[in-house]
């Protein structure tokens, strides 16, 4: 996923709103007038510690945005709508239409990075991103919304500060040796062939997201008087009862299965325990009141009734085991 996002950057810098910027920007910096590669480096390295920023501030908030949003992601007119933008960027990228920043708010965010220094190069590192939205928006808000649904912060920070990296290292190697830039390849159509690129990567994710919608609309949701009756059966067979909240749209759900339910040594270890399986994928009054009821945020989440104990997030077969045996 790191090298994805690392890729998906660096291809941005491609596109037809960046590559051209690249030896005006550097100009702008004040590159050339440095004989040495070290000051060239430290220049460069200041604008994209801006860019990295700005992109790794995004990936936390977003991720935050995801958890606040806590079972609104389980709503297949969400993955619907998801599907939709995710064409409509697609879209975009390929020339179908294009939409731009207001004139004045591109010159207003040019301007500031004017001066020549590291602070004005780290600035203008920190606004490129956003100069740079009609042609690296659609694929960034894609990242963006993948990061939202893991609602994992930590994950979200580092798949964004490899996007940022990615858009940077052309200024980076192209700042330090700074004689290479007059041999910079010149823009033409394979500019568009990137964009096309990215834009069919976006198609796949929108048929992801209607896989989702579409079982989500399909799937029987589950009851709170359900899940109460397997648990009293559980129970009177003298079980151990382990929850597992799931849902058909949770990427993170199906590598548990896979890796976790699915490790040998596991499936040996539930013998005597029954898993419940406990299926929000829609998003109902009734899925609502089993999560509230266990104070469910994130999926996925499994709760250990004899324990007490409420894990969110992937568990992996050993941690899995050692929880199985708290008592």
């Amino acid at each position: 996923m790191l090298l994805t996002s690392f890729i998906a950057g660096f291809l941005g810098s491609l596109s037809p709103c960046v590559y051209p910027l690249i030896p005006i920007t550097l100009s702008v910096m004040g590159i050339r007038r440095y004989d040495s590669h070290w000051h060239g480096f430290r220049i460069a390295l200041s604008y994209v510690a801006g860019m990295v920023l700005l992109h790794t501030a995004l990936g936390v908030l977003f991720a935050y945005l995801g958890i606040l949003a806590g079972s609104s992601l389980q709503s297949p007119w969400l993955n619907a709508f998801l599907t939709i933008m995710m064409l409509l960027m697609a879209l975009s990228l390929m020339g179908v239409f294009n939409w731009t920043l207001p004139p004045k708010f591109t010159h207003m965010l040019t301007r500031i990075g004017a001066k020549r220094g590291h602070k004005s190069s780290f600035l203008m590192g920190l606004v490129a991103g956003v100069i740079a939205v009609p042609c690296t928006g659609p694929i960034l808000a894609g990242i963006l919304t993948k990061i939202a649904e893991t609602q994992d912060m930590v994950e979200g920070s580092y798949l964004m500060f490899s996007y940022g990296l990615g858009m940077g290292l052309p200024f980076l190697v192209l700042g330090t040796f700074s004689s290479s830039i007059s041999k910079l390849p010149k823009g033409g159509p394979w500019m568009n062939r990137i964009k096309i690129l990215l834009g069919l990567i976006l198609i796949w994710m929108s048929f992801n997201y209607a896989v989702a919608a579409w079982s989500g609309f399909a799937h029987p949701s589950a009851s709170e008087q359900n899940i109460e009756a397997q648990i009293d059966k559980a129970h009177a067979a003298n079980k151990t009862v382990v929850l597992d909240f799931w849902a058909d749209w949770c990427t993170l759900c199906h590598e548990m299965d896979e890796k976790t339910f699915g490790n040998e040594t596991v499936k040996e270890a539930l013998k005597n325990v029954e898993v419940i399986r406990v299926d929000v994928t829609v998003d109902s009054s009734e899925t609502r009141a089993l999560q509230e009821a266990y104070g469910i945020v994130g999926l996925p989440t499994l709760v250990f009734l004899d324990s007490g104990r409420k894990v969110s997030g992937f568990v992996g077969p050993k941690d899995f085991l050692e929880l199985l045996n708290e008592r």
